[in-house]
């Protein structure tokens, strides 16, 4: 009989443990999706606001300069500035009477430079390279927070007409208005 109760005991204890290593598996695979769901939720989203200064919330962006005989550069720089920043929607796009920052610079002169030469020394393709000089001031405190030159480049082929140039001159500064945005979010 004792052997019996002793082994009545032993399942009692091993019942025990059954349910207990259920509940802890319930409970960890609970934790799990609870900590998987917030790393998920809180990846989802992210802005530079809060990197910036509380009293940033504009910026003005004014027609640069423009050193290139391609007219109607500084424009297609400034509504692609515009649209970027308005896109990332962190600082508002205002004139620069209201403006807390100041997009300012000079768009330097295209240059060709040959990329693909054929045999002969015939240039098949060419980078057309876009550079422009960017200065963004904090106009509450005067300080300027960066002042560089972006630079990017697009190919073309080398028979390409006017419209083909246009288009690579498009190509170049949207991916520096793209950088623009990244360097004025991230000089904080």
């Amino acid at each position: 009989m004792s052997a019996q109760k002793s082994g009545s005991h032993h399942l009692k204890r091993g019942m025990v443990s059954e349910k207990t290593m259920m509940f802890k598996r319930s409970l960890g695979f609970g934790l799990f999706i609870i900590l998987a769901v917030f790393f998920v939720s809180s990846c989802g989203y992210y802005s530079f606001k809060g990197s910036l200064p509380s009293y940033i919330e504009s910026i003005a962006i004014p027609l640069f300069d423009n050193q290139t005989p391609d007219p109607g550069v500084p424009e297609t720089l400034n509504q692609l500035l515009t649209t970027e920043f308005i896109k990332d929607n962190t600082l508002k796009v205002v004139d620069e009477s209201k403006a807390d920052l100041i997009l300012s610079g000079v768009i330097l002169p295209i240059r060709l430079q040959p990329a693909v030469v054929r045999e002969g020394e015939e240039v098949a393709e060419d980078k057309l390279i876009v550079s422009i000089k960017v200065k963004c001031e904090d106009v509450k405190t005067s300080k300027v927070l960066f002042n560089k030159t972006f630079q990017q480049y697009s190919p073309l082929d080398a028979t390409a007409g006017l419209e083909e140039r246009e288009q690579a001159i498009n190509d170049a500064l949207q991916l520096i208005a793209e950088d623009i945005l990244n360097a004025t979010l991230g000089a904080w």
